[in-house]
């Protein structure tokens, strides 16, 4: 997770400190992907990280037309994703 940080002093792990957090609508960013759902956790500005513990990686998914513009129309999906994310990577040729 992504903290601020103050000069020199040691940041407190909580909501309101994180980059991810939307304070606004009092949840985390982070999705949390269930049973083919996405899932924004509801938590409190003075809550812990209930990631702090957990490894997050970064999915990104979208659409590129035929010309390798990003579109929100139909194309070809592109996904990028970490190493090792989906098990071992095996090359098949």
């Amino acid at each position: 997770m992504k903290f601020t940080k103050k000069k020199n002093d040691e940041v407190e792990k909580i909501c309101k400190n994180c980059l991810l957090y939307d304070i606004k609508n009092k949840y985390c960013t982070v999705i949390v992907l269930h049973e083919g759902k996405k899932i924004n956790l509801p938590t409190d500005p003075g809550d812990s990280c209930i990631f702090e513990d957990d490894e997050v990686k970064q999915v990104k998914i979208w659409v590129e037309d035929e010309k390798g513009k990003k579109t929100d129309k139909n194309g070809v999906v592109k996904i990028e994703y970490p190493s090792g994310f989906f098990g071992e990577e095996t090359n098949i040729e």
